[in-house]
């Protein structure tokens, strides 16, 4: 079921960001038992050897259980929704990675983060919408950006940064609902989250300050 979780939610970003399609998310899933799995929680493992770009995904246990006992798909809920947030970012991540070194575009940690907070919302929103006949609270933004508790091993630098990524999240996504979601502008929406997919970070907090100030 992991697999498919996987392939589904990679499959949704791509035809969201009209990307072309990469090999299976699952393919490039670390085993559990490897060094870097352990003990760090999920993350995305990136190194670059000259030419040669690697990257891994590490789910841990608590993911994998989580969406394990409740399919996301089939109903998402507080039960299984921080599960399917955790691995919808890992997969952001693993497809921005792979989609900026084809552009032969630098990232930031911060592009990188704040890209995967909006993936995880507009990935809720999607199967919410299916699940709710086209309902989608208004709760969720603040549940994703507002209610989420770190991982007790993040600190210093690192949990500011996800702090920030979340802060401008939030109001990005504020502005996706109440411009298109709410007016039910779901084309625009698709149009305008591509736009954004395509901004390096200067441009994309650029963005989002122009919105603060509007």
């Amino acid at each position: 079921m992991l697999s498919a979780l996987l392939l589904d939610v990679q499959r949704r970003l791509e035809s969201l960001y009209a990307l072309d399609p990469e090999a299976p998310v699952s393919d490039f899933l670390v085993d559990e038992s490897a060094p870097e799995a352990i003990s760090r929680g999920s993350r995305t493992l990136v190194t670059q050897e000259g030419d040669e770009l690697r990257v891994g995904v590490v789910l841990d246990g608590e993911v994998r259980e989580g969406v394990a006992r409740s399919d996301p798909r089939v109903r998402l809920d507080r039960t299984n929704l921080a599960a399917l947030c955790t691995l919808t970012e890992e997969v952001s991540h693993f497809l921005y990675v792979l989609f900026c070194a084809r552009c032969g575009r630098s990232i930031t940690q911060l592009e990188l983060e704040l890209q995967g907070e909006v993936d995880k919302y507009l990935t809720a929103v999607s199967l919410l919408s299916v699940q709710n006949e086209g309902a989608v609270s208004r709760r969720l933004r603040d549940l994703l950006f507002r209610s989420y508790r770190l991982r007790e091993e993040l600190a210093g630098d690192d949990a500011e940064r996800y702090r920030e990524a979340s802060r401008l999240a939030w109001r990005y996504c504020g502005y996706l609902e109440s411009e298109f979601l709410s007016r039910a502008r779901l084309l625009d929406l698709r149009r305008e989250a591509r736009r954004f997919y395509r901004l390096g970070q200067q441009d994309k907090l650029l963005k989002i300050a122009a919105l603060a100030a509007a």
